[in-house]
């Protein structure tokens, strides 16, 4: 019987915390957000989107592309952190 309360009490504690899950999706999110509310501050930016990619979001920054994946626009007005602008 110990060596049973032993194993689960090891099992219990070995496991990780949801929070380290949970954490870097959520600083994730809150670092797209941020971006989101930069880029439609930035003068010329949205109007520089829109006009490069058809379907461009500007309240998001992003568009769809045909196979259906979301991706972020970077222009000369604002680069985002993670995927600078190039030519």
């Amino acid at each position: 019987m110990p060596r049973l309360m032993i194993a689960a009490a090891a099992l219990a504690l070995s496991s990780a915390p949801a929070a380290a899950y949970t954490t870097p999706l959520m600083l994730l999110d809150w670092m797209i957000e941020k971006s989101q509310k930069e880029a439609a501050a930035t003068p010329g930016h949205a109007q520089w989107c829109a006009n490069s990619r058809p379907g461009y979001r500007a309240q998001w920054n992003n568009w769809r592309t045909p196979d259906g994946r979301v991706t972020y626009c970077s222009s000369p007005y604002y680069s985002l952190p993670w995927r600078p602008y190039a030519k």
